[in-house]
């Protein structure tokens, strides 16, 4: 898509890094889209880390070199460090080789020195159109690094990966214009979350190819020239109307002012009556206090002689009530008396049906003891016979062994080859099947 090249009359929004001076007035530079190649070179060694670090006026970046063959009588073969050495050998990839001196025949040669290096990549989108109509153009910048160099080379390559990597970072711009108007546009330059969505969009579609995207940054956004004038006019009006607004705030203040003097002049006016109002109010209270003090006196007299005949009246009624109380007390001691010994009593008769059951009991405790121990004597003696019967049937066992044996022994019709025939004959010498 092709550069801009109008020229703004206004100075451009939000510090655009494309902008250079130009007298009153400041011009569109115009930006320089990265592009991503692969050159040759002659000297590996020593030309690889400062081509893989250049970038030239035109945006290209070469990001793989392609040596020169080795020589057919070479022996040695020097890989350079900080770059990533693709050696092949008859034309098949053996993978990088570290760094340093290999001592190697001629038909192994480094096919490609790809950078390891961190590389920033600018992609500025022009024209995009917003979603009220409005062109824009984008820059946006790029942060990646190859992971892989044996897959960004044979699965990507560095041509492609520039084709793709432009495709996708123009329609990911564009999309994202498309969802702004032409007012809310620039609110795009630094949005973290936009960023962040094209940032994984990018992983996810370069990681196959060896590629790592470590940063996106939206660093410019500006509008054509008619455009940002017209916005430039829209905002010397909208400041302006402001300028008025302030005036007209401040000739409402004036005017609220002179009406709270006069409510300020009315109010001392009319606290000044009401103080008048609050002396004939506080004479009136003395007055009343006043003959509010007599009643209280002449109320006091009275509840005095009142609290008198009372006290004389609880004093009586005390009286008859530690009177009454002698009474029950007396009743109460009499029939605790005669509570008392009925429980003694009860007391005394459970005490002895207590020890007649001891007695039984220990009587009951010593005859089980006795038939325990005669049980016990009793299985003592069938155990003894038990183990003599034990040992009878086991010579009798053994007897019957000898006599097999025996009748094997006169017969001598048996197998004698194999684990059997070995077992038959131990019986024999041993004169026993153990």
């Amino acid at each position: 898509m092709p550069a801009t090249t109008s020229r703004m009359k206004v100075a451009p929004l939000m510090g655009d890094p494309h902008a250079i001076p130009g007298g009153k007035s400041k011009k569109k530079r115009r930006p320089v889209h990265s592009r991503i190649v692969q050159i040759r070179v002659s000297d590996v060694v020593g030309d690889s880390l400062s081509l893989l670090s250049s970038k030239t006026p035109s945006g290209e970046i070469p990001l793989v070199l392609i040596p020169s063959p080795r020589c057919y009588m070479s022996m040695m073969m020097q890989v350079p460090s900080g770059v990533a050495c693709l050696v092949q050998k008859f034309g098949r990839d053996l993978g990088p080789f570290p760094a340093g001196l290999h001592v190697v025949p001629a038909y192994y040669r480094i096919a490609y020195v790809v950078s390891m290096q961190a590389v920033c990549y600018d992609a500025p989108v022009l024209e995009c159109r917003t979603i009220d109509n409005v062109r824009v153009s984008v820059d946006v910048v790029l942060v990646f690094q190859i992971k892989d160099a044996s897959k960004f080379v044979y699965r990507c390559g560095a041509s492609n990966f520039d084709d793709f990597l432009r495709g996708t970072v123009d329609e990911a711009i564009r999309k994202l214009v498309r969802s702004h108007d032409h007012a809310s546009v620039y609110a795009m330059k630094g949005d973290e979350a936009a960023a962040a969505e094209m940032l994984k969009l990018l992983n996810d579609k370069f990681v196959e190819g060896g590629v790592a995207f470590n940063e996106v940054m939206i660093i410019s956004v500006w509008l054509n020239e008619d455009l940002a004038a017209d916005w430039e006019e829209t905002t010397k009006i909208s400041k302006k109307m402001e300028l008025d607004e302030e005036a007209n705030k401040y000739d409402c203040m004036e005017i609220v002012m002179i009406k709270d003097m006069d409510i300020e002049q009315t109010a001392r006016i009319q606290d000044q009556t009401l103080v008048q109002e609050s002396g004939r109010k506080r004479r009136a209270e003395i007055d009343f206090e006043n003959r509010k003090v007599k009643v209280e006196e002449e109320g006091m007299v009275m509840k005095i002689q009142a609290d008198s005949k009372v006290e004389v009246d609880q004093l009586t009624v005390s009286q008859e009530l530690e009177r009454t109380k002698m009474k029950l007390e007396t009743i109460r001691v009499t029939e605790v008396a005669k509570a008392s010994a009925k429980a003694n009593e009860v007391r005394m008769k459970a005490q002895e049906s207590a020890e007649i059951e001891t007695i039984k009991a220990k009587w009951q405790e010593e005859k089980m003891r006795s038939d325990a121990e005669v049980t016990k004597s009793t299985a003592e003696m069938e155990e003894a016979a038990i183990k003599g019967l034990a040992a009878k049937r086991q010579h009798e066992l053994e007897m019957k062994e000898k006599a097999i044996l025996g009748t094997f022994a006169q017969s001598g019709k048996f197998n004698l080859i194999g684990t059997n025939g070995d077992k038959i004959v131990g019986a024999l010498l041993n004169g026993t099947l153990k």
